[in-house]
């Protein structure tokens, strides 16, 4: 029985040594393509250096002795401000944990580590004496400048939310997906995929803060918190004083993503 006992952990033991050792031979290089708008650099201890748009080479540990995790960080360049990635793993922070995707090598349990594809980023550098406000999406970025204009640079180059209509004096953009919104004279215009648009905005009185989310806007004016759709104003939670309107991604047991997010008298309150 000893002896038995002794075996079954020995053939254990030679079983991880024998994973261990083909995932690392499995280590690869995947490539990875930076598609840069405006002036700054993307830099990453995995092997990104790129000062312009370039395609640089990460190597990618198979998850036994690592993970599919590239940490990438944006540096402006001077007179620029980085306003977000378009990519599913970042958000509009400088630093971006980019999940790079893959599948079993094997096909089996995995023993020789993942087959990664290749990805595609595209950080925005935006030039910041003109800067008037962001917004940022997984799926778009956009900018509103002191010249009348807004641009939008979206993750695929046929979405409609890079179709920025004629705005009068844009002072604000918000984007969520496949829509992006602007604060203009008349209050609050909208663009991108027609199922997405919000619709028949409430009477909004600026000053105003304003956020979206998927097919969503809210704003906080003069009046207060006030949200709407694709079918016209939706409910909001009842407030006091909110200010800081934001999205922010949140986790719990039973729901994880973004929602609309204020302060409410200091407190943090979330929908």
């Amino acid at each position: 029985m000893n002896t038995l006992i002794t075996m079954n952990k020995l053939m254990k033991g030679c079983l991880v040594v024998l994973v261990l050792l083909l995932s690392a031979c499995g280590a690869q290089d995947v490539d990875l393509k930076v598609v840069m708008a405006g002036q700054g650099s993307i830099t990453s201890p995995g092997g990104v250096d790129c000062e312009a748009s370039c395609t640089a080479s990460v190597k990618i540990n198979p998850p036994f002795i690592g993970n599919k995790i590239v940490k990438l960080t944006a540096t402006a360049a001077p007179g620029y401000e980085f306003i977000g990635w378009n990519h599913r793993s970042c958000t509009a922070a400088e630093t971006c944990d980019l999940e790079f995707s893959g599948i079993c090598a094997d096909q089996l349990i995995c023993s020789t580590g993942l087959v990664y594809f290749e990805e595609t980023i595209k950080p925005v550098f935006v030039d910041s004496t003109i800067l008037l406000d962001a917004g940022w999406s997984e799926s778009a970025v956009c900018a509103a400048f002191s010249s009348g204009e807004v641009q939008c640079w979206p993750r695929s180059a046929n979405d409609e939310v890079g179709q920025v209509p004629p705005l009068n004096n844009p002072l604000q953009v918000a984007v969520a997906g496949n829509a992006a919104c602007a604060q203009v004279d008349e209050g609050v215009q909208c663009w991108g995929h027609p199922n997405l648009i919000p619709n028949d905005a409430p009477l909004l009185y600026p000053p105003m803060e304003m956020e979206m989310l998927t097919a969503r806007v809210c704003v906080i004016d003069q009046e207060g918190l006030k949200c709407w759709g694709t079918a016209g104003e939706i409910s909001t939670p009842a407030v006091v004083n909110p200010t800081n309107l934001r999205k922010q991604y949140v986790e719990t047991p039973q729901w994880s993503g973004h929602q609309f997010c204020v302060d409410d008298d200091g407190e943090p309150l979330c929908w």
